[in-house]
């Protein structure tokens, strides 16, 4: 062997690598001869010499040496692609060799799948040397929003408004912000996640209410028990006010309750029944006159068993009435 030779062969030993850097899809590995340069290697793979330094971030300078593995991207990785939308308070990072979506995510301090919606060019967890990413502020990680049933979570594109998002699948644009109070005004931003309730659930209910109630909508965090705690009532009376809430453990942002005034709830001794009679919880579009005919019993028995209803012509969802059996009329 010749002394070049020798050389050559030494310094090929000295700098062969511990580690293949990452290469993209279509991408290739290629080892280092005798004579090649950055320029050389670049010029005949068909890409620029810059896209060649970004996917080789282990090069120091333009110093490459015989023996070393350098990663080939596609033409395709070298078109300069647009940065990702970032919403204001976001940030750019370039990838740096060694980071992963994780690393990445916890030295900024996001969710992960936060820092995955924000960055839908990136293929599954595999990012690269010099792609760039958006860092979302933490402010806009907040959680996802509950949805009715029948509704769906849809992640916002570039490009969306509350109002074409509104129009595309055909509800009211106030109906998408109540279900939305996460949403500041009308700006949304690439990566947000919003509900997009089902038309049904836009029309509003009418829910009947006693005097001295008010109707409330439900806010996002609200539960029956804060609700009825806020208003200093009872949960069992709040809920016996709410029929058309078919399971009190789940309300929504933008559902309607009545809020009974505290008189409705306490102070109303349950009326005494005779025996054979029981107890019936009015509810919503009950009259004194439509019970006591499906219960089979004259209109003036039913009224004569509840003297605690003051007036037979007005009465609530909630209330207890009793209802004698025929024997007693």
């Amino acid at each position: 062997m010749s002394e070049k030779e020798q050389n050559i062969a030494e310094t090929t030993q000295a700098f062969e690598p511990t580690q293949q850097p990452a290469c993209p899809p279509g991408g290739i590995l290629y080892t280092v001869r005798a004579g090649d340069t950055l320029f050389s290697i670049a010029n005949r793979f068909g890409i620029s010499v810059d896209c060649l330094r970004r996917f080789n971030p282990q090069v120091v300078g333009d110093q490459i040496f015989p023996g070393q593995v350098l990663c080939i991207p596609p033409a395709s990785a070298c078109a300069t692609p647009p940065p990702p939308s970032c919403p204001p308070g976001g940030s750019f990072y370039t990838v740096q060799p060694g980071d992963s979506l994780f690393s990445i995510a916890n030295r900024f301090g996001i969710p992960l799948d936060c820092l995955r919606r924000f960055n839908p060019q990136v293929t599954g967890d595999q990012i690269f040397p010099g792609q760039i990413l958006c860092i979302p502020p933490a402010s806009a990680c907040v959680p996802q929003p509950q949805c009715p049933p029948g509704g769906f979570l849809y992640t916002v594109q570039a490009g969306d408004t509350l109002f074409s998002i509104a129009n595309r699948f055909n509800i009211p644009l106030d109906c998408l912000r109540r279900f939305n109070p996460q949403v500041t005004g009308d700006q949304i931003f690439p990566g947000q996640v919003l509900c997009i309730p089902p038309a049904s659930a836009c029309v509003p209910t009418p829910v009947p209410c006693p005097p001295g109630g008010i109707l409330y909508t439900v806010r996002a965090g609200d539960t029956m028990f804060n609700i009825a705690n806020r208003f200093g009532i009872p949960l069992d009376c709040l809920i016996r006010f709410n029929p058309q809430i078919p399971n009190p453990n789940l309300i929504f942002p933008g559902q309607v309750l009545c809020v009974p005034p505290a008189s409705a709830c306490v102070g109303a001794p349950q009326p005494q029944c005779p025996p054979g009679g029981f107890l019936y919880t009015v509810r919503a579009g009950d009259t004194m006159f439509n019970i006591a005919n499906r219960f089979g019993i004259p209109l003036n028995c039913l009224i004569r068993f509840n003297p605690q209803i003051p007036n037979p012509n007005l009465i609530n969802p909630g209330q207890v009435i009793c209802v004698p059996p025929r024997s007693a009329c």
